[in-house]
């Protein structure tokens, strides 16, 4: 498979002398390296399009235990109460827990509330009674329609909600099944603000990390440039697995937090995570890719990848190719995880952890 990349990553260590001519470069030990990655998104046709970069982290370090949905962090970090909570008008960031270390290291919570030197978080169905003393967090905030688009950078203004030129489509990732439609509609207007179909202003509307959104494009081609921090940590995200049995298909969009390509065999999807199949035309857990060269909306997936025999299978090619040197997870865009059902009475929840590659 050729992969295409029309966007340029520019986060490498050893790109760090090309960015101190573009002054984006922090070189010292102590500041983690900057980036900025463009992706170039068609006219009249839809672009899968993720931020495979991390906003400035508002607090690395230690904490000293968790219980509940409270975590306590060591000494005092200088924080006020509820500074990390998000308040529309007065405080428009809502802010995020990532896990550098420890049982839950790669998992992040959003920041719901906050003392001088607690975070309460959400867990949703999960648990951190396991995290221990001397576990290492980041607090981040998430990236905002705002700060990622800052002043509509990447788009096309659109002159009124009736002639949208822009349009970013939030998949809805909660619902149960597969072929999601968007939960909502972001534009950003001549006005200069971004607004939601359903939800009106929507310049602090966050864009999750793992998750990529569709930039619907009209007549007008668009290139976002994004600016951020290099991740450096293990990553790790929650696949969802519908109840009842194979049949029972559910569609887990994501994306990795990797500036460089990502290959299957090299994605950490073991056999536990992502089911191997019996046949290859009796399939269980699948991998869809989209086409971003492909100018069209509403688009179909191009290639469909599932484990058989060990390998890594490509639906397209004959059976026995082995396609675990593909590069599937590129920066910038996304792909959706299709899981089987297991023939729980329940949804259940699967943990997929991708280490920190070398660069």
């Amino acid at each position: 498979m050729e992969v295409i990349m029309k966007f340029r990553v520019l986060s490498l260590t050893s790109l760090v002398t090309g960015w101190a001519s573009l002054g984006l470069a922090q070189t010292t030990s102590s500041t983690p390296p900057i980036g900025f990655i463009r992706k170039d998104c068609p006219a009249n046709s839809d672009t899968r399009v993720s931020i495979p970069l991390e906003r400035q982290a508002s607090y690395i370090g230690p904490v000293q235990g968790a219980s509940g949905n409270v975590i306590t962090v060591q000494g005092s970090p200088g924080w006020t109460a509820d500074e990390f909570k998000f308040t529309a008008a007065s405080q428009n960031e809502t802010y995020y827990v990532l896990f550098l270390s420890g049982s839950k290291a790669g998992r992040n919570y959003d920041v719901t509330s906050n003392s001088t030197r607690t975070l309460t978080i959400d867990v949703g169905t999960d648990a951190i009674d396991s995290v221990s003393n001397g576990d290492r967090i980041k607090l981040l905030p998430h990236w905002t329609l705002e700060s990622a688009f800052p002043s509509g950078n990447g788009v096309d203004p659109s002159a009124n909600v009736l002639l949208r030129k822009t349009e970013l489509l939030v998949q809805d990732d909660k619902k149960v099944g597969i072929n999601h439609s968007s939960v909502e509609t972001f534009y950003y207007t001549q006005a200069n603000s971004w607004q939601g179909l359903a939800s009106g202003a929507a310049d602090a509307a966050v864009l999750p990390p793992h998750k990529a959104v569709v930039v619907r494009n009209s007549s007008v081609a668009t290139s976002p440039v994004f600016v951020g921090v290099v991740p450096s940590a293990t990553q790790t995200l929650a696949l969802r697995v519908s109840a009842g049995d194979a049949s029972k298909q559910q569609d887990n969009p994501v994306s990795l937090l990797r500036p460089v390509p990502v290959k299957l065999n090299d994605s950490g999807l073991d056999d536990t995570v992502f089911r191997p199949s019996l046949l290859p035309i009796s399939r269980t857990d699948e991998i869809l890719v989209f086409d971003d060269d492909t100018e069209a909306v509403n688009k179909s997936s191009k290639y469909t990848y599932y484990k058989w025999n060990g390998k890594w299978r490509r639906l397209d090619q004959a059976a026995d190719y082995d396609a675990g040197e593909e590069e599937i997870f590129t920066p910038g865009t996304g792909v959706i995880i299709r899981k089987a059902g297991t023939g729980a009475a329940t949804e259940q929840v699967v943990y997929w952890t991708h280490e920190d590659p070398t660069l």
